[in-house]
């Protein structure tokens, strides 16, 4: 199966680097995905949840906000900050989501937005 390369880091650092079969991305216009062979772009994205598919793994990373660019395979984000939700570690999950949920309510007043993603970390559990 094809996968590409996704690269999420922060000012202060890596937080995810690996091999994914899709990406979605909170973008300021709106959500969207992104799979093996996308064309090239650059986006803007707001506060929200990464959804990231592997064979292996599926992963959720809260952000504030931040860029985007996809080219020739490679997807890196660059976030102002994120916490990484890694659903198979139980006993990591509830202390990273409870400071997703924090940086997500910090970063926006916008209820609605805020509230779905929330609930994108709510089912993660």
């Amino acid at each position: 199966m094809q996968d590409f390369q996704l690269d999420i880091v922060t000012p202060y650092g890596e937080i995810f680097n690996g091999r994914v079969l899709s990406v979605y991305l909170p973008g300021k216009q709106g959500e969207f995905g992104v799979l093996p062979g996308h064309c090239d772009m650059l986006a803007l994205l707001q506060t929200g949840v990464i959804d990231i598919r592997s064979e292996t793994e599926h992963d959720l990373v809260a952000i504030n906000w931040g860029y985007v660019s996809i080219s020739d395979n490679k997807v890196s984000v660059l976030a102002d900050g994120a916490v990484c939700v890694h659903c198979g570690v139980h006993g990591k999950v509830s202390k990273a989501l409870e400071q997703a949920k924090k940086l997500l309510e910090d970063a926006s007043s916008d209820t609605s937005m805020i509230a779905g993603a929330l609930r994108k970390l709510d089912e993660a559990k």
